[in-house]
């Protein structure tokens, strides 16, 4: 049985390299959520904080984080980049193993992130909403959650569809080795929206030779607009602004879909 995505150690250690190649989908992310902590002020809570690519920046422009997440795997990485940051940045962030559907951290926030379809891993509609009401109970008053998912190509969606998702290479600086994932299995269900996918993640040497490799396996929900919308107001939020890219564009299909709320 192939490991939970998350769970697999080198994709934790291929993680920021191969997102750092990743297409453009995630461009300007992290001058976005700068930018909003910018307007909606900190403390920051983000769920699903991974290897703390975008906490990190936060906790370096000067931001008090708590980023929370259930993979070990993952939050071990975050805590090793703390000799690349000054010791300010390091005392401005907190990391903290829980499960984003159920959690709570004594405090409340103004702003709370969820980025680069985090949220997409909750794979029922009661997670889901559970996830929301625990983001929406640890919100200030008028408090505002930005979460960033993708928006489904409904072809790919259907029984039998090829996957969407390109392969990933990279070259990791210190050793030279290169890494890649590709996709070597993907099963759709339109009936409960979801999908299951497994890569194959591959270190190579110099010389070409396999090193390493691993499968790991993602199980994803798309959710549609409309459907994000109304799960929203069933949580207790108001919609504010959404997005396609970091740019802040219209809504377009296919593309992202990002969501600024307030807990009303």
């Amino acid at each position: 049985m192939t490991p939970d995505f998350y769970d697999s150690d080198l994709v934790v250690r291929a993680y920021d390299l191969l997102t750092d190649q990743a297409n453009q989908q995630i461009a300007g992310d992290l001058a976005f959520y700068i930018d909003c902590a910018r307007r909606f002020h900190g403390p920051i809570l983000e769920l699903g904080v991974g290897t703390g690519r975008i906490a990190w920046a936060l906790a370096d422009a000067g931001f008090d984080i708590v980023g929370i997440d259930r993979s070990k795997g993952m939050l071990a990485a975050a805590r090793q980049k703390v000799d690349m940051y000054d010791a300010a940045a390091a005392q401005r962030l907190s990391l903290i193993e829980a499960d984003i559907v159920d959690f709570d951290l004594g405090q409340t926030f103004p702003t709370a992130i969820m980025p680069f379809s985090t949220f997409q891993h909750l794979a029922l509609p009661c997670q889901q909403r559970a996830c929301l009401t625990s983001i929406h109970r640890h919100l200030s008053i008028g408090g505002r959650l930005v979460l960033d998912i993708f928006d489904p190509i409904l072809d790919a969606c259907v029984p039998g569809a090829l996957t969407p998702n390109p392969d990933r290479e990279a070259v990791d600086p210190t050793s030279g080795h290169k890494l890649r994932r590709r996709s070597i299995a993907r099963s759709n269900d339109p009936l409960t929206q979801t999908f299951v996918e497994t890569f194959r993640l591959e270190r190579i040497d110099r010389s070409g030779n396999l090193v390493e490799a691993d499968d790991a396996t993602h199980h994803l929900r798309w959710s549609t607009r409309q459907e994000m919308a109304y799960l929203f107001e069933l949580c207790g939020f108001e919609i504010l602004d959404e997005y396609s890219d970091f740019n802040a564009s219209a809504p377009t299909y296919g593309k992202r879909q990002i969501w600024t709320v307030r807990r009303a």
